[in-house]
């Protein structure tokens, strides 16, 4: 595996994940199994990345509390860079809390982002010439609609982009046509280009569409069906591998890292979704919103597996 520098810029925040044991009754207390960790998206791609032995920068807001400084101390043990990031004093650090159904798959999440909104144009004006330095940048939209207007406005690097929820998909409308990958589930892909998928010819249509407005590679996650993947020539569907599922949350993450480095080094359709598809079965196997296990090795392991 090649080695590159990417930058991802965007939200981090501290993951609290519940998974009920029996299935979940709502206005009732549930019994089940609660975690802490690291989370955001920008930040779960940058660590995923780190792990996959990238040179890697993220850059954040981060609050000033004992979250952040488990974040600080966390970055520094695996080699992640956050130079980039500005740090808040007398802020909180930002908090998702999801619910989980027994099997892991989120059934309802709740997040407090207000940090990124201090990251505007001027925020990463006075970033640019190193931003600029980079191979690859990746950015989430968590990121205000401006600010995502402003980045692939003025970054040369090839860009990259995570929806991240049907919430702020829609913040990535206007940069569309300067974005190299675009990695979204269905519903936020329905979003962005008003096409119901409902089957993978429905979901063809809504890749073409994208790679009319200006997105080279599309990546539609489709949680326990498996993904897709089209660079205008290729459009290929794969399910996910049948290995047991112990948490879904920050399977897309992992995808998304594993995938952008396929797109770096040049891979066609099938193998950057089989590259991605193997970094999250790497990760539903983790308690962890980001598998320790995740490695270069790990990774070829695993696809070898998959390998057609």
């Amino acid at each position: 595996m090649a080695h590159h520098r990417v930058v991802v810029i965007g939200g981090n925040n501290v993951d609290i994940t519940a998974t009920s044991t029996t299935p979940l009754v709502y206005g009732d207390s549930n019994p089940g199994s609660i975690h802490t960790g690291l989370g955001g998206v920008a930040r779960k791609i940058a660590e995923n990345l780190t792990r996959l032995q990238q040179q890697t920068s993220l850059v954040s807001v981060f609050g000033d509390d004992e979250f952040a400084r488990l974040a600080l101390a966390q970055a520094k043990e695996i080699g992640l860079d956050l130079s980039l990031s500005q740090f808040v004093a007398n802020a909180a650090s930002s908090v998702y809390v999801c619910i989980n159904e027994p099997g892991g798959d989120m059934s309802v999440a709740v997040n407090d982002m207000a940090l990124c909104e201090r990251m505007m144009p001027g925020f990463f004006e006075e970033r640019l010439d190193v931003l600029n330095t980079a191979d690859a940048i990746v950015l989430d939209a968590n990121l205000p609609e401006l600010s995502v207007d402003y980045l692939v406005q003025h970054c040369t690097p090839p860009i990259f982009a995570d929806a991240v929820s049907a919430k702020k998909a829609p913040r990535l409308h206007r940069s569309l046509p300067r974005l190299k990958t675009l990695k979204a589930n269905q519903i936020e892909v329905e979003l962005l280009t008003g096409v119901s998928i409902t089957d993978e010819h429905s979901m063809a249509d809504a890749a073409r569409l994208l790679h009319q407005m200006g997105v080279e590679m599309v990546l539609i996650t489709l949680g326990r069906r498996g993904a897709f993947a089209s660079d205008g020539n290729t459009q290929v569907f794969e399910r996910p591998l049948p290995l047991k599922v112990v948490n879904t949350t920050g399977c897309g993450d992992a995808f998304m890292a594993a995938a952008t480095l396929a797109v770096l080094e040049k891979r066609g359709a099938a193998e950057v979704l089989r590259q991605g598809l193997a970094a999250a079965a790497l990760c539903a196997q983790s308690e962890r919103a980001v598998s320790e296990q995740l490695s270069p090795e790990a990774l070829a392991t695993t696809l070898q597996s998959i390998q057609p």
